[in-house]
């Protein structure tokens, strides 16, 4: 019951998260796919290395990719929304195709965030693992959508 209702709540903060921004502006950000994925590569052996006892360092660093992540995410949601009126119907089709997948991937990632914050000492590598893969996954989609669009 206790992990239904977490599972719950998860699906909808991501959810709530994902929604596109109606009147934002275009991110500034010139941060390249390159330096995300090089990011990513940090996190995930950053994490790989902590041990269980480094536990809330790992949920620290996580934590603030995570964030980083979410603003990426939103930054290309609002790159599509804007760019609705200039896409054909097959571009429309495929943007809300990568974008629904990459939220079901970031929820994915956001119960394996939620094992590795609440995990027991026994199950900290196996979460660990997990974690980083799915990392791995929302960035790889993320840089995806990223350059199918060209947006730099």
């Amino acid at each position: 019951m206790r992990k239904a209702i977490l599972v719950t709540t998860l699906f909808m903060i991501a959810t709530l998260c994902f929604m596109p921004l109606r009147y934002a502006q275009a991110s500034d950000d010139k941060t390249t796919i390159q330096d995300v994925k090089q990011e990513a590569q940090d996190l995930i052996s950053k994490i790989k290395g902590y041990t269980a006892d480094q536990h809330e360092e790992a949920i620290k660093q996580t934590e603030q990719a995570l964030k980083k992540l979410d603003n990426r995410i939103e930054a290309v949601e609002t790159d599509v929304y804007n760019s609705w009126d200039k896409m054909d119907k097959a571009a429309r089709e495929k943007s809300q195709t990568g974008l629904k997948e990459l939220r079901k991937q970031r929820i994915e990632l956001a119960e394996w965030y939620g094992g590795l914050k609440n995990s027991s000492f026994n199950a900290w590598e196996e979460l660990k693992k997990g974690f980083s893969d799915a990392y791995q996954v929302v960035v790889d989609t993320w840089a995806k959508i990223k350059s199918q669009y060209n947006w730099q």
